[in-house]
């Protein structure tokens, strides 16, 4: 009879395992991948750059695939020995979500991408969909206590190796810039160059084996609340002194990710869950509102009269707009001329060739001609004679590795490079060293453009494609391909000549990928999931460790979904989230059976 029994344990401990696996081992994948980006066709991304190396996302893209594939062959297999699955009216939407994923994915036209995954997310749509196949799977196999506790603590390995190296980066001590850990993330091929290559993280900088600073706010926003609560689950003294550390560790690491959103998120989210817990005792939940609105009050008020404040404050918000900030306004490439708007008075530039030389002609929008002052002799640059266009700068010069002849006009001491292309008139030749038509992009000027660290700009940006995607969305990981990269103001002030890779909210990608009924579809989903949650926890037995664990899991997601609003998904800690999701709601089911919670609730197989 106990045989019988371990055997039934056995192959229900591995069945979680691909859990453990996409929660715990799958952020750990860095080393190198050389790809084709097949972005060179377009004009803001450079000729011959196709061939590309990645270390941080390919080889996670790739494990995320195979252990998905598995999980599907394990419900299949499932399915043919006639075991049911669970479920539970929640995942309606989530599945009405992957119904408008795949009809993007078969409407888009950047199907190349959408397969094989865009530059710096790596997230197509086999990613999406597995995804959602690893938090229904969490739910569909996860029955009870034990398996939850296994699932942690084998997935906890993985989530420690990941900590320990951002500490040890938090001290400079990055494993990635020694010659041993160089070997390990790199071909053989590549051991006799080890020396040319060094990432440009800054000492002190933890990124761990999420490459991105940014994502730590994501991945310790989720583990921070969560170790709270496993600590108050378990009542064995070492293994809450272990919990301890982690979490002090875990502390250190997102201190060193330098990511102001992840600190945001959590005191937020910290806030909102304690009331969430106070609320089961309705004169303490009134207090304590109104003891946190006076604080909140007070802190803002306070707040905004220090340095500490109004930095905060000027973080959040921004401070300007750049045609308010910046000389230049707009650029636009002519048939004639090049027209610059600076500080709202037109500067209209040509240029003419006779005996080699390279004549330039400045004139106003009354097409009165501009005079030139030699301000650099050796360089050959004119400064222009007039109050509205001061250290506005213009100078002849080639471009290009065919001498093509040009002129350079500096405004803002940034330097913007024009020449006429036979017939065609002007055209702008850009930071990918290709000549381009440029024209004002589409911008709403809703938040400032420093807001968020330079989000503000991009959401900008993103807002007027939205209308075009109210149905269906461009497909999974191609919003860069949506995005107006001939935004050259932008790449000039704000993003230092690069392409935009993501949106930097989870939700504005969302919608451009997968349209807006598919988001609202994913967002009633989570939505109901927190709903349920909150119902739960106002309720459950508190001297239960499993109750804990379900509002330590529930608190990581809430969190996560806090920071994606000014973060994106990625192939780095979207896996954990999915499989956390998943988790939270087998716990809240196995809770809601077990203390008969709702009297209506009934667990549909």
């Amino acid at each position: 009879m106990n045989k019988g029994k371990n055997r039934t344990t056995k192959v229900h401990n591995a069945i979680l395992i691909p859990i453990i696996l996409m929660m715990g081992f799958v952020p750990l994948f860095v080393h190198t991948f050389q790809y084709n980006a097949n972005l060179s066709q377009f004009d803001w991304f450079s000729a011959g750059s196709d061939e590309q190396v990645d270390f941080f996302f390919i080889w996670k893209m790739i494990a995320i695939i195979i252990i998905g594939t598995i999980m599907v062959a394990v419900m299949l297999y499932q399915y043919s020995k006639k075991k049911l699955f669970q479920f539970e009216n929640a995942f309606y939407p989530l599945f009405f979500y992957t119904l408008f994923v795949c009809l993007s994915a078969v409407f888009s036209t950047h199907k190349y991408w959408l397969i094989r995954g865009c530059d710096g997310l790596f997230e197509p749509i086999w990613v999406l969909l597995i995804y959602i196949i690893s938090c229904y799977y969490a739910y569909n196999y996860v029955q009870n206590e034990k398996q939850l506790i296994h699932i942690l603590k084998l997935a906890g390995i993985g989530a420690t190796i990941v900590t320990l190296i951002g500490v040890l980066q938090f001290f400079k001590l990055d494993i990635f810039k020694t010659s041993f850990g160089k070997h390990l993330i790199t071909d053989v091929s590549m051991w006799k160059r080890l020396n040319e290559m060094n990432f440009s993280m800054p000492d002190g900088t933890s990124y761990t084996t999420l490459y991105n600073p940014n994502f730590l706010s994501f991945y310790f926003g989720m583990l921070i609340p969560l170790l709270v609560c496993l600590f108050i689950a378990t009542k064995t003294l070492w293994k809450r002194i272990l919990l301890v550390l982690a979490e002090i560790s875990c502390i250190v690491c997102l201190k060193g990710s330098g990511s102001d959103s992840g600190w945001m998120a959590l005191a937020i989210g910290m806030l909102i869950l304690a009331l969430i817990l106070i609320s089961r005792k309705k004169k303490a939940f009134i207090v304590a509102l109104i003891i946190i609105i006076i604080g909140v009050v007070g802190v803002i008020s306070f707040g905004v009269q220090t340095e500490i404040g109004t930095t905060i404050k000027n973080t959040i918000c921004g401070t300007y707009h750049i045609n308010d900030y910046y000389s230049l306004q707009e650029v636009h490439t002519g048939d004639k001329d090049v027209t610059l708007n600076i500080k709202g008075n037109d500067l209209h530039v040509a240029y003419v060739i006779s005996n080699d030389m390279i004549t330039i002609n400045c004139s106003d929008s009354d097409e009165k001609q501009l005079e030139l002052s030699l301000t650099d002799a050796e360089n050959n640059i004119y400064s222009i004679a007039d109050s509205r266009f001061t250290e506005v700068y213009v100078q002849p010069l080639l471009l290009d590795t065919d001498e093509i002849p040009g002129i350079s006009i500096t405004v803002d001491g940034v330097a913007w490079k024009f020449a006429t292309i036979d017939e065609e008139g002007y055209f702008y030749y850009n930071y990918a060293q290709k000549f381009v038509k440029i024209d004002k992009t589409a911008d709403t000027g809703i938040f400032y453009d420093d807001a968020m660290s330079k989000r503000g700009h991009i959401w900008n940006m993103t807002i007027p494609l939205l209308g075009k995607h109210i149905f269906l969305g461009s497909g999974a990981n191609t919003y860069m391909l949506e995005y107006p990269q001939d935004d050259y103001i932008g790449q000039a002030y704000i993003y230092f000549n690069s392409y935009q890779v993501k949106a930097h909210s989870w939700y504005l990608q969302q919608w451009v990928e997968t349209g807006l009924i598919g988001t609202l579809a994913l967002l009633i989903f989570l939505g109901w999931y927190i709903v349920k949650s909150i119902r739960i926890y106002r309720r459950a037995n508190l001297n239960k460790s499993i109750t804990w664990i379900g509002f330590g899991i529930f608190s990581a997601v809430f969190i996560y979904l806090i920071v994606a609003i000014a973060n994106d998904s990625n192939v780095c800690t979207a896996p954990v989230f999915w499989c956390m999701l998943g988790l939270g709601l087998a716990t809240n089911r196995i809770i809601t059976n077990d203390e008969k919670l709702f009297s209506k609730f009934k667990s549909q197989h």
